[in-house]
């Protein structure tokens, strides 16, 4: 077999060692010096034989293709009775994996130089950006406005040793209205969190139940305002502070659209004007947040949107900016 695909024009190694194990015949890939394109197998009439032979080779042949090798087979048998046929067979098969070799390498050639473009491109883009932010407007350097700490509604086990569920009603309402004043615009979750830990007590459905009834009793009484999961102060008008949530742990979803739409406003406010991308990262150091996840990147993004629709912001090729 050596010296018929010898003579073709294959060039083959024999026994050749992977992993432990010799292949009879690794033929070389002429486009790469070192590289085999696949390996041959040579089966004699003991494999058909011997069950534990196949199984043996069975796993052989599963660890040298985890390796990247491709085996093709030549049964003993096949090779006396049609040697002309089965050295034919090996060269369209060798011929296949060698075009499929230029394909692989062809396709890696690509993906490598399409990310090598892409990370010369975010690196210019992201000089643009730096050189935009420092020189938009050169008398008025940018400042990045900074949010103020989110305060925590204080009071923490004032009710410890009370139950809860026996509180009289107006005694929660209370309870809820210092916390949304405290902390306008709340989400609910954070709400029924503060009011439970007033009481000193964990959240269960009717702990829920019973606060959310107490924020129902506010809400009709016209202490409190609700816009959809965020409870606010009707004092605080229109009006929405900035505020930083490091080290609350508190998720960006339970930052209502309010602020985020303050925050976006607070960055543009001095003049400059930004990236999409670099808008997004000021917004999200602002509101005290290290990293922009899924859920950060799609609000700002949909604050930035409703903005633009409504015309409060501009988009041009210098970045977005405060309509004046």
């Amino acid at each position: 077999m050596l010296t018929e695909l010898t003579r073709r024009g294959i060039r083959v190694v024999p026994q050749v060692g992977v992993a432990g194990y010799r292949i009879d015949l690794g033929v070389l890939d002429d486009a790469v010096p070192g590289r085999f394109l696949c390996g041959i197998e040579c089966d004699g009439a003991a494999y058909h034989s011997s069950e534990t032979a196949r199984d043996r080779d069975r796993l052989r042949q599963q660890v040298l293709e985890a390796r990247g090798w491709t085996i093709h087979r030549v049964w003993s048998t096949d090779w006396f009775k049609d040697r002309p046929g089965q050295v034919e067979r090996l060269l369209r098969l060798v011929e296949q994996d060698r075009a499929t070799a230029r394909e692989e390498a062809a396709a890696e050639r690509d993906a490598r130089e399409k990310a090598a473009l892409r990370e010369a491109e975010a690196r210019e883009q992201e000089a643009k950006d730096t050189a935009a932010l420092l020189t938009s407007t050169p008398q008025t350097p940018y400042v990045r406005p900074v949010g103020a700490p989110y305060t925590v509604t204080p009071g923490e086990g004032k009710y410890g040793g009370s139950d809860l569920l026996a509180a009289p009603l107006g005694q929660l309402a209370d309870a809820v209205v210092a916390v949304v004043t405290a902390e306008s615009p709340v989400h609910e979750a954070e709400l029924l969190a503060r009011v439970a830990g007033f009481w000193g007590v964990r959240q269960g459905p009717r702990i829920q139940a019973r606060i959310r009834e107490a924020c129902a009793a506010a809400e009709f009484g016209k202490l409190v305002e609700r816009r959809g999961d965020f409870l606010r102060s009707p004092a605080a008008g229109e009006s929405c502070p900035v505020r930083s949530r490091a080290g609350t742990r508190i998720p960006a979803e339970r930052i209502a659209p309010e602020e985020y739409r303050a925050a976006v406003l607070a960055v543009l406010g001095s003049g400059h004007a930004f990236s999409r991308a670099q808008l997004v990262t000021e917004v999200r150091t602002v509101l005290g947040y290290s990293r922009t996840g899924a859920v950060l990147d799609e609000a700002i993004g949909a604050t930035l949107d409703t903005l633009l629709q409504e015309g409060k912001l501009g988009e041009a090729s210098t970045g977005i900016r405060l309509r004046t």
